[in-house]
């Protein structure tokens, strides 16, 4: 496909008038896929890449808020707020929203009660059971004035495949992939998702996110994850949980969320990503005919306190009924930072395949763990972030063992830059990556869109490669030297409950 720049009333490559649709074009390079982009009035990013191999199309729509955006005092919202964007309309899951809404307003009024009587120092018992019995008895009332699951069962009606939402610590994705002829369906729903939504049943998800904040405390996984970003960060906010704190998540509101969406939840916001079966041009006209009502809003300034330097490193144990395990974390700047692609190309050096250093070096070779794994930026790409070595010893042997292993591969590369062998065989796998993702529809838009929001052009894992291609040797020895400093360093250990404390061994 090619095209060129359509701006100021010229035709479209796609065979659509541009005069709506400022700097619309046809990525014409062939190093990246012909990915149309065009942007509407109110600020809606969209990218279209049409793949025609089987009759399906990838719908991938990203905002560009995380749980980094959930205000102080109120973090898991915006995790929240992805299972509330399930709950239907105005005009979805609702028989008569106008008798519907009344019905809300008792709900929130009773849950604020129950709020207000769980925030004192000493409830009262018997009230905060009378209390919690009235929000009840509010929620079943809203309950007949709903659909339950309807939004769901339109879309199994429809032949969706892997409809979900994620929340990270900088983004939200919804993603679903349906047969081709259901793109103006698709376009309905979804805008009337994000231009109208009631936030119904919003108690009882929060309390299913509380259950399932708590049932994640019995997962050593996530309490290492976890315990490494609550310790390596102090003041920014990649130091809150995704699912958030408990005593957050008990006294959050609709009202909290409803804010949140105004906030966040505008086009000017988002990106779209569209991948499969479609013309363009019909992508474009049915996003302008249904999106366009959208308006815009002011987005607010993300001026979050940066993380001082780390001057001493951090230790911490946590007990555990699980297998030992350990995350070491240090601090650099991230996607922002001229040292970017050099952690990448280290990371997988590191760990990345059979032949990298750690799997060589301490699984395979000397047998010391179970795996032994790294990743350039941990908890997010937009800020400042951590890079992450993970590892569990493999017995009889102890996690000091390990931990001296790591660090000495660490400090190996240092002053032993890698052979240019192990930098191609990254590149190569980098590059066979790339390719493997043009297969699936899902994979590619999650990509382009992804790219658009968080590096600011869709073309980034492509563009990525020419990075990672200019490295030397000695950019990798330097980066190691920079940032793998004892005092950067943060380390979290899980002891089986019974085992010696560090001050004992």
């Amino acid at each position: 496909m090619s095209g060129t720049d359509t701006g100021g009333g010229k035709n479209c490559p796609c065979g659509l008038s541009a005069a709506g649709t400022p700097g619309a074009s046809v990525e014409k390079d062939p190093k990246y896929p012909p990915v149309v982009s065009c942007t509407l009035r109110n600020g809606l990013q969209l990218l279209i890449l049409r793949k025609t191999f089987v009759p399906t199309v990838s719908f991938t729509m990203i905002f560009k808020v995380g749980n980094v955006d959930s205000p102080p005092g109120k973090t898991g919202l915006a995790h929240l707020f992805e299972h509330m964007a399930f709950k239907g309309t105005r005009t979805v899951n609702s028989l008569c929203f106008e008798k519907e809404k009344p019905a809300l307003d008792r709900v929130d009024a009773a849950a604020l009660s129950v709020i207000e009587e769980e925030s004192r120092p000493e409830p009262d018992a018997e009230k905060l059971a009378a209390l919690r019995a009235g929000l009840e008895a509010a929620e079943q009332a809203a309950d007949k004035l709903a659909v339950k699951d309807e939004y769901w069962k339109i879309y199994t009606e429809l032949g969706e495949s892997g409809m979900n939402a994620m929340t990270s610590t900088d983004y939200t994705a919804y993603v679903v992939s349906l047969p081709s002829n259901r793109l103006e369906a698709w376009m309905l729903l979804e805008s009337d998702r994000f231009m109208n939504p009631v936030l119904r049943e919003f108690y009882r998800e929060r309390d299913v996110v509380m259950e399932e904040r708590l049932m994640g405390e019995s997962d050593p996984n996530r309490l290492l994850w976890e315990t490494l970003s609550t310790t390596a960060f102090s003041v920014h906010p990649y130091h809150n949980p995704i699912i958030g704190w408990e005593e957050d998540l008990r006294r959050l509101t609709r009202g909290d969320a409803e804010k949140f969406y105004r906030t966040f939840y505008a086009p000017n916001n988002a990106v779209l990503s569209v991948v499969g079966d479609v013309e363009p041009g019909e992508v474009i006209r049915l996003a302008e005919k249904y999106f366009s009502p959208w308006k815009s809003r002011p987005l607010p300034e993300r001026d979050y306190p940066a993380e001082p330097p780390q001057t001493a490193e951090k230790r911490v144990e946590v007990r555990f009924g699980a297998k030992p395990a350990l995350r070491i974390g240090f601090h650099n700047p991230g996607y922002s930072g001229k040292d970017a692609y050099a952690l990448i190309m280290l990371s997988e050096i590191l760990s990345g395949g059979k032949s990298s250093r750690f799997y060589r070096g301490i699984v395979e070779g000397r047998e010391l763990a179970l795996y032994a794994n790294s990743y350039s930026s941990f908890p997010g790409d937009l800020y400042p972030s951590l890079f992450v070595v993970m590892a569990a010893p493999k017995a009889p042997h102890t996690l000091e063992e390990v931990e001296a292993a790591v660090l000495e591969e660490l400090d190996r590369l240092k002053t032993e830059p890698p052979s240019r062998r192990e930098m191609e065989k990254v590149l190569n796998g980098y590059e066979a990556d790339l390719v493997g993702q043009l297969e699936s529809g899902a994979g590619l838009g999650m990509s382009l869109a992804v790219g658009q929001q968080m590096h600011g052009d869709w073309r980034f894992d492509w563009k990525a490669a020419d990075e990672l291609r200019r490295l030397e040797p000695a950019d990798i020895s330097r980066a190691a030297a920079k940032y793998f400093t004892r005092e950067n360093r943060t380390t979290v250990f899980l002891r089986e409950n019974g085992t010696p404390p560090l001050s004992a061994i």
